[in-house]
């Protein structure tokens, strides 16, 4: 019994010795298969599957054989890869039987090089091979109390390509299972433990002869804690991407020797033979290794169909057109973001949002120098000069453009047509908004310079028809140019000369002097009081001051004997009365008083008070807003008596 035990111990000692440095399995065709030495390589050369066998092909039942079967592939957009790896794999006492699901990532990076990462998951069973041993296994070495456990492990990666070079490191067993324990009292004759390692993996693409002849040198590095690292070299001539040969060597184990085609482009067929050297040969004889694959999809991995140095798989915008410069994913540049590569761009400054044509050029529909993203106005006449804002000039602010417009000076305040000429709603060569009579007749004459086709008619400044007698009858249409003035006049101008001219049923005679109300050019004379033919009293024809004026300290409040009024405007002509009331004077509606004088007669506006201070305020505002019709020297008040 003890010598049994003894064979068992010297066994799994060997076995322990062997497998913490193979506890990868040996591979050589990752040359092939990429995916076998980093998940980040998932896809690298297109979708494929890959069935792979290495064995000793003999009899032997402790040989160490493994199996292994791969599907991997790009993603849409080619930035994403994905794989799936079943395998069982067998060292001496021990097997490994598992399935790996992996997602790899790449991503662009100057100088057409891209940066990949890889990530695979998946459950593991690690058992001791009963059946290999054919002496009783030692009490003191169990298998998690069974003969087999199985668990979760990860691996990961990271590769980065620039051009012909590859270089990337996987690390392997991140989950740190340890799946054989012993009695503590020999633990250190059988502690088995699987161990992170890591793999490093360099190749470059020698292109010994364009499109036709390339020379792949390949290093790789296996390094794990407490074990000594492990290095392979090879390299292998490869003719078109269909046909290949190579040899290598590597530490610890022996030589390499490989060799493989790829058959109507579709399928692939790889075969290894390894060679162990040394003492290893004792537990690690030589082995074959075959691999079938069936390519899916063409990786086609340096094709650049448009030529900008940006492999296809990664660029995104595969057609760029030739001579275009091109950023990190193959997008031809474009400055101002305008959607016109800068190759074409007649105008690689346009402002970002700014809509262009086809050259890249901003769009100004109006032709007026101005975008249509600014231009207010995209509408502008091509002859019309225009501000900074596409708005065409308009000097007088009518809303008629400079270009079109048929009067520059134009009022700021006139309705204009839409020639820009101010409304003249009577055409009398007055605009309305400064027109005071905007329904004059006969037009045609305008100030003092008739026309030989017009009318007699003429108007002011002010739109106003002429009125030389100031009867309120415009000469243009006045049958009697000389009436006295202030006479009472008919439609046509003619004054009311006489009291039979009246009908006597429709005569009136407000202060009873014998005169009509339509006659008389004093209709407050005091009663009794001696009157002419037109009804004015005899001593109005006195100086005005001295009969009404009076001053301030003169006035009772609310005075039941007289009225007062504060003089407002004195106006020689009727006309000038008539229209400082309509627009200047619009809050008064007291009556207004006539005063006679040898010389003509004059129109007094006034307004009514009935207090001092009423009278003090009044005075004080016009003595400040000195009207402009208003022409006595300084407001003055007036007094009357109380009609009885």
């Amino acid at each position: 019994m003890t010598a049994l035990k003894t064979t068992g111990i010297t066994f799994l000692l060997a076995l322990g010795l062997l497998s913490q440095a193979q506890q990868l399995p040996l591979l050589s065709n990752y040359y092939v298969n990429p995916y076998l030495s980093n998940p980040a390589l998932a896809g690298a050369k297109g979708g494929n599957i890959f069935l792979l066998n290495r064995s000793p092909w003999n009899s032997s039942t402790n040989n160490s054989e493994t199996f292994l079967g791969t599907i991997d592939g790009l993603m849409s957009g080619g930035t994403a890869g994905y794989g799936f790896m079943v395998y069982n794999d067998k060292v001496n006492l021990l097997g490994k039987t598992g399935a790996m699901g992996t997602y790899s990532y790449k991503m662009a990076l100057p100088h057409s090089s891209n940066l990949a990462f890889g990530f695979s998951l998946g459950l593991e069973q690690n058992k001791i091979l009963v059946e290999r041993v054919n002496e009783t296994i030692p009490v003191e070495l169990a298998l998690l109390n069974t003969s087999s456990q199985t668990s979760f492990d990860a691996n990961m990666g990271v590769a980065y390509q620039l051009k012909g070079i590859t270089v990337g490191v996987a690390a392997n067993q991140l989950f740190n299972n340890n799946n054989v324990i012993v009695k503590e009292e020999v633990a250190d004759k059988y502690n088995y433990r699987f161990q992170r390692h890591l793999v490093a993996t360099a190749s470059y693409r020698i292109v010994a002869k364009a499109e036709t002849f390339f020379i792949d040198p390949i290093i790789q590095l296996k390094a794990a804690k407490g074990l000594e690292p492990q290095a392979a070299i090879s390299a292998v001539g490869n003719y078109k991407n269909k046909v290949w040969a190579g040899a290598g060597y590597r530490q610890q184990y022996g030589v390499d020797f490989m060799a493989g085609a790829l058959l109507a482009n579709k399928l692939t067929l790889g075969y290894s033979y390894g060679l162990a050297t040394g003492n290893i040969n004792t537990y690690t004889p030589t082995a074959h290794e075959i691999i079938l694959g069936l390519k899916l999809t063409g990786s086609k991995s340096n094709a650049d169909a448009d030529k900008d140095g940006i492999v296809d798989k990664y660029d995104r915008e595969p057609n760029t057109a030739d001579g275009c410069q091109v950023d990190k994913t193959g997008v031809a540049l474009d400055a101002d973001m305008d959607k016109v590569p800068d190759c074409f761009d007649k105008q690689t400054n346009t402002p970002v949002g700014a809509p262009v044509d086809a050259t890249g050029t901003a769009l100004d529909t109006d032709k007026d120098g101005v975008i249509d993203m600014y231009d207010r106005e995209p509408a502008t006449r091509a002859d019309c000069p225009v501000d900074t804002y596409g708005i065409a000039a308009d000097g007088d602010k009518d809303g008629v453009a400079d270009c079109i417009d048929k009067e520059l000076n134009t009022h700021w305040a006139a309705k204009v047509n839409e020639d820009g000429v101010a409304l003249d709603a009577d055409n009398d060569h007055v605009p309305d908004v400064l027109d005071l009579e905007k329904e004059t007749p006969h037009w045609k004459h305008t100030g003092e310079h008739p026309s030989a086709d017009a009318s007699k008619c003429m108007v002011d400044d002010n739109g106003i028809t002429k009125d030389s007698d100031g009867d309120g009858v415009p000469d243009c249409s006045d049958a009697e140019l000389l009436t006295p003035k202030g006479a009472k006049v008919n439609r046509k101008g003619v004054s009311l000369k006489k009291q039979e001219d009246l009908l006597p049923e429709k005569s009136k005679d407000t202060d009873a002097d014998g005169i009509a109300d339509e006659l008389d050019l004093e209709p407050n004379t005091p009663t009794g009081a001696s009157v002419d033919q037109w009804g004015r009293s005899p001593q109005t024809n006195a100086d005005p001051a001295a009969v009404h004026r009076i001053e301030i300290e003169e006035i009772d409040d609310n005075s039941s004997e007289w009225d007062y009024y504060v003089i407002v405007g004195v106006f020689r002509y009727y006309n000038n009365l008539k229209n400082y009331q309509k627009y200047l004077l619009k809050t008064y509606d007291e009556s207004t008083q006539v005063l006679v004088t040898d010389q003509s007669y004059y129109y007094v506006y006034t307004r009514q008070i009935t207090t001092r201070a009423d009278a003090t305020t009044e005075v004080a505002r016009l003595k400040t807003a000195r009207l402009n019709d208003y022409i006595v020297g300084n407001p003055w008040l007036w007094r009357e008596a109380k009609k009885k």
